[in-house]
């Protein structure tokens, strides 16, 4: 989708982050934009910070762990904008801790918004969207952890290669009504995402909670600006990158888990029939 001026964005999570990061960059692309966030004072901050800029703003309190929510999303979204050429489900959360200490709140939150969040995006959008004619663009932020399997991080990292998996799909699916995705598998951004908990309902409330390491939030400390984040992926968009990464050194990840996979095909040869 080469041209973007004019057209509408909608991205879910958009508060801060990528998400602020991917608001700011597409209207600098001349987009009409819908920012929408479970915080709604934050998603009006970005929506003012965008209409400073003169373009427009739409700013929209989502929860997208609530298909109702987002359905409302959409029906304000097509009620005042008419379309959605660009939808960018981003919004995510985060857990720290070994598997085996996890609970099962912690895998209902992250479940609930990292994969259905993106499945509710999906359900509510695409319907309208392959309806609308001309180029349409769908982008679901999964991860690095979505290739590469991180200790520590396990619900996160199911979450991230199941949207992948999702992404994979529906770029084969969506062709045939001009509708193209993206898998945006960002490394470390410098985000606020270690904090997350800060809107996780009372009833999924962790019973043994784990911070997140020092390091791990240095990582994120020192790594890409979101803005600069959000610029790749309008790039990506432009160019209809099946995968839009943003730390190219992390590219040997996903050669060790090849050649792990590639090792295996060969041990399947040599045992042969059994």
């Amino acid at each position: 989708m080469r041209e973007l001026a004019g057209k509408v964005a909608v991205v879910t999570g958009a508060g801060s982050g990528i998400g602020r990061g991917m608001a700011v960059a597409f209207a600098e692309a001349g987009m009409r934009v819908v920012v929408s966030d479970i915080e709604r004072a934050a998603a009006e901050k970005v929506a003012a910070e965008i209409q400073s800029s003169g373009q427009r703003a739409l700013a929209v309190q989502t929860d997208v762990a609530k298909r109702a929510s987002v359905e409302a999303l959409a029906e304000r979204v097509y009620g005042e904008l008419g379309a959605t050429h660009l939808l960018c489900n981003n919004a995510g959360v985060f857990v720290f801790g070994p598997l085996d200490e996890m609970r099962d709140t912690d895998w209902r939150w992250l479940l609930s918004v990292n994969l259905e969040g993106v499945v509710n995006g999906l359900q509510a959008f695409l319907p309208r969207m392959k309806a609308q004619p001309g180029e349409k663009h769908v982008v679901n932020t999964a991860s690095v952890a979505g290739i590469r399997a991180f200790p520590n991080v396990g619900i996160y990292n199911a979450t991230k290669s199941a949207v992948i998996a999702i992404s994979e799909t529906l770029r084969q699916e969506g062709a045939r009504y001009g509708l193209s995705c993206s898998a945006l598998c960002p490394g470390a951004v410098n985000t606020n995402i270690v904090s997350s908990d800060r809107n996780r309902p009372a009833e999924l409330e962790s019973s043994n909670p784990a911070a997140s390491p020092p390091n791990f939030r240095d990582m994120l400390t020192t790594g890409r600006d979101p803005l600069w984040v959000g610029r790749r992926v309008r790039h990506g968009v432009q160019h209809d990158e099946a995968y839009i990464f943003t730390h190219s050194d992390t590219r040997g990840w996903l050669d060790a888990r090849l050649d792990g996979m590639r090792a295996a095909f060969d041990a399947a040869d040599r045992y042969g029939d059994g």
